[in-house]
């Protein structure tokens, strides 16, 4: 049985599934290339959408998340390879993958641009990476309401950032961005750059 943080985490994304996250996982997702690793799969919950898109790997840095994911996806039936691994230290060699997926991860990473180049590194020249990520809003009234919120917010998280510029950080890594779709005023992204 899964353990209770990674129970209480799909509690709390059930509604902001069925309000639109749900949606935008499947158009980020029904675009990958194989062989595909997703960072940060958290309980699995974007493992009912990839539609074949094997071999995929999946790792989260959390290991009841990792203990969920691999419950979700025996449910599920799916091949997917779910381990425990932290972004900034990939343990793939370099080219392994034609994609990369991350979906509300980055809030979270330590060191995005670590991360990101970490994730640059494991793609195959041309690779692409797909994000799912909540940002700060480049809204004038909406940034800086994210900018004081996330003082409380990553207090009681402890590590979720409501204000950060993921896009700028992808291009700080060296991966040339190819689109940003935003959603929810900006707060939501789904980004696809090239390395």
């Amino acid at each position: 049985m899964a353990d209770y943080r990674a129970k209480a985490y799909d509690q709390f994304m059930r509604p902001l599934e069925w309000l639109g996250l749900r949606g935008w996982r499947w158009q980020l997702l029904r675009r990958v290339e194989p062989p595909v690793l997703e960072v940060g799969i958290g309980t699995g919950a974007s493992l009912r959408w990839y539609n074949g898109q094997w071999p995929l790997v999946a790792v989260d840095r959390e290991g009841e998340m990792v203990r969920a994911a691999r419950e979700r996806a025996v449910a599920l039936g799916s091949p997917a390879a779910i381990g425990q691994m932290d972004a900034q230290y990939l343990a793939f060699p370099d080219a392994t993958f034609a994609s990369v997926v991350t979906s509300l991860v980055f809030c979270s990473v330590a060191d995005p641009v670590q991360g990101l180049r970490q994730i640059r590194r494991v793609l195959r020249p041309g690779g692409r990476l797909y994000m799912l990520e909540h940002v700060r809003p480049d809204h004038p009234l909406l940034g800086p309401l994210a900018d004081l919120l996330n003082i409380p917010w990553h207090a009681l998280t402890q590590e979720c950032h409501l204000n950060r510029r993921t896009a700028d950080n992808v291009v700080t890594a060296g991966f040339k961005l190819e689109s940003v779709e935003r959603r929810l005023g900006g707060a939501v992204n789904l980004i696809v750059a090239r390395a």
